[in-house]
């Protein structure tokens, strides 16, 4: 399903091309601590890469094959790791039928598509359940290298620190629903146990901080990546798509199988409990309530910002296979009934195979459709043209004016010696000054119609209009008189000042 979903040559989002242009630099310069190419942001003279250890798992894709088609190749090799580590979680939890929870968790439209992204988020999330995993075993030492890892990988390690909290909280209730002599594999009693997963979780983060290329100025992307943008986000900064909340509606209608397991889970459980058919003990309490917890969190979350989604749905198929391993007695009890009655019914038992099996490959085909048939691809052969022409008409360290934000990374990864104002986040321009971001939003969206603002306030050499942008922008530029086209395609307009030269030919 991954490979048939990177079959495709285009990718979801311009990041893409930013992380594969990031591991070639690794790769050929070592770390940089500037950012020139982006004018305009607080990345200018002081850059942080908060996924540098992503970028260097990376440099040997980039290598081996054409970059572009190795960020491909990771896509599906690291979202395969994802699901991997999915599946020995929970075996290592003792969920009967860790095979078909897996497969439900494929099944589920948002995970898969999220998983076959070439971004650092499907070894964030192998990462995340290698931690709760390390938890819920009471492994301090393992817990302290993967913070440390997690840190350098992506910018989204706070979530172990609310895993964290859900596992305290999840110890909690264990501790007080089943009395201490139950019988329980993990190491230690009491709270000396968590006050020393803490304390490895706490010193891990904090030289996963320190111990980084980026210190100290890592420490102002912290406030700004995960304080400003993640949690309190910028309903009035127009940022990237995946920021934007989904509603409970489109969760269950594209993730159904994931939460229909859930549910039944649940219901197997009260049945189990109405018979005392089910294997209570201290460890399977906490093995439910834990991601029970972090699930409930991930799904408010997913409902604010829909990239939660994917954290959400791993979780909630490991509480679904928690539940079925208190739950197993009963289940094993009723597969047992219906086999007995499939024996003297095999037309009919042979009827409900072929439908269910039906099922999983139409849902599997749905699953990869729905990732291919995402809105907003891109590839490199949509701006190869202008960014030739850029290349051939403007000077090294000129400065381009683009509209919108996102395409700057593609550029970027064409051509690394013109500058642009804003990329990544339209937010790390917002910080940088807000004035001089309302000016480029306004100038932009078509609201100034003052384009002479292009060269006295941003002093750009030239203006690039991607022509999937709204309002009324390229109209502005024509009326004003100032600026003439000199490229044009099917996806970009570049337009240079009139008193500038002649306009080349269009390409």
């Amino acid at each position: 399903m991954l490979a048939l979903i990177e079959a495709r040559s285009v990718f979801p989002d311009p990041d893409s091309f930013y992380h594969a242009k990031m591991a070639l630099e690794i790769r050929d310069n070592g770390f940089i601590h500037a950012f020139p190419w982006l004018q305009e942001t607080v990345m200018r003279d002081r850059y942080v890469d908060a996924h540098w250890l992503y970028h260097v798992l990376l440099i040997p894709f980039v290598t081996i094959f054409d970059p572009l088609v190795g960020m491909k190749v990771s896509a599906a090799l690291f979202g395969l790791v994802a699901f991997y580590a999915l599946y020995r979680f929970l075996r290592s939890i003792d969920s009967p039928y860790p095979e078909w929870l897996t497969l439900v968790a494929a099944l589920s439209f948002d995970f898969l598509q999220r998983m076959s992204m070439p971004k650092a988020g499907s070894l964030s999330i192998a990462l995340l359940m290698l931690g709760v995993w390390a938890m819920l075993k009471s492994r301090p030492r393992p817990l302290f290298v993967i913070a440390v890892l997690f840190v350098w990988l992506y910018h989204g390690w706070p979530v172990l620190g609310a895993a964290f909290v859900c596992f305290a909280i999840g110890d909690l209730v264990a501790r007080r629903l089943v009395p201490s002599k139950s019988p329980s594999p993990s190491k230690g009693e009491g709270r000396g146990e968590v006050y020393a997963l803490a304390t490895a979780l706490f010193l891990g983060l904090l030289a996963g901080t320190i111990a980084n290329p980026y210190f100290p100025d890592s420490l102002t992307f912290i406030a700004l990546d995960i304080v400003k943008i993640a949690i309190a986000g910028g309903a009035h900064i127009p940022v990237g798509s995946e920021w934007s909340p989904v509603s409970w509606f489109v969760m269950f209608q594209n993730d159904i199988l994931a939460f229909c397991a859930f549910g039944l889970s649940v219901l197997l459980l009260v049945l189990s409990g109405a018979t005392r058919a089910f294997k209570l003990t201290g460890d399977r309490v906490r093995n439910v309530f834990a991601p029970l917890l972090l699930s409930s969190v991930f799904a408010a979350f997913a409902v604010r910002s829909a990239r939660y989604l994917e954290y959400l749905i791993p979780f909630l198929i490991l509480t679904t296979g928690a539940i079925l391993s208190v739950a197993e007695p009963f289940l094993r009890q009723e597969i047992a009934r219906v086999q007995e009655v499939a024996k003297g019914r095999k037309k009919s038992f042979a009827a409900l195979v072929a439908v269910v099996s039906l099922s999983v490959v139409c849902l599997g085909a749905g699953s990869v459709s729905y990732a291919q048939g995402r809105k907003g691809f891109f590839s490199a052969s949509q701006y190869e043209g202008s960014a030739a022409w850029l290349k051939q008409n403007l000077a090294e360290g000129a400065i381009v004016f683009n509209a919108p934000w996102d395409m700057s990374l593609i550029y970027f990864y064409l051509d690394d010696q013109r500058h642009f104002l804003v990329g990544l986040d339209p937010r790390f321009m917002y910080d940088a000054d807000k004035d001089r971001y309302q000016a480029w939003f306004d100038l932009q969206s078509g609201k100034d119609a003052d384009i002479s603002k292009v060269e006295t306030v941003f002093h750009a050499s030239a203006i690039l209009v991607d022509l999937r942008l709204e309002g009324d922008f390229a109209k502005n530029i024509a009326a004003s008189g100032l600026y003439k086209m000199a490229y044009e395609d099917e996806w970009i307009q570049v337009y240079i000042p009139v008193e500038n030269r002649e306009s080349p030919p269009n390409g």
